[in-house]
């Protein structure tokens, strides 16, 4: 009898054992990553991106900022606050197709969303619509609600081609 004792004994210490050692090892659970490679502002045309903090006042304009991350996250989430110098006439397509909120002066804009980043970038831009006002604007970026980015840009009035009056 002590000798079954003693096996039951040491067999239930080698089963807690094992079951201790089981809830201490490491699960193989890689953990999300984000990593901000770039962040950057400017035009969009035909070429392709331009970099610059200035915009021509000039319709159909298209403009904005694009993040380069790796990441091994599905999607990554951002938020986009963006600031006039004074109301625009209207926020165009944006107050129907996805503006989370305009400010109660209508100054400001603000845009969540969600999304898979295609080849490592993600991007939201805007186009100038008549009505836009000049000035300096302000867009303020958060990604991961980790990753704060402020593009400080001005839109210009198109410079006027004066001809030289020869006399």
């Amino acid at each position: 009898m002590k000798r079954l004792s003693l096996l039951l004994t040491v067999f239930c210490f080698a089963l807690l054992a094992d079951s201790v050692a089981s809830a201490a090892a490491p699960l193989n659970i890689i953990p999300e990553a984000l990593h901000i490679v770039r962040a950057e502002f400017g035009l969009f045309n035909a070429s392709g991106f331009v970099p610059s903090n200035r915009v021509p006042l000039v319709e159909g304009q298209t403009y904005g900022w694009r993040i380069v991350v790796k990441t091994n996250k599905a999607k990554v989430r951002w938020r986009e606050e963006f600031t006039l110098p004074v109301a625009p006439v209207t926020w165009g397509d944006a107050e129907v197709k996805g503006m989370s909120s305009v400010s109660e002066n209508r100054r400001v804009s603000v845009m969540e969303r969600e999304e898979t980043p295609v080849d490592g970038v993600m991007v939201n831009s805007w186009a100038v619509a008549a009505g836009d006002p000049v000035g300096h604007h302000v867009m303020r970026v958060l990604i991961d609600n980790r990753y704060e980015y402020i593009f400080q840009f001005d839109v210009q009035s198109a410079p006027q081609h004066t001809k030289k009056v020869l006399q």
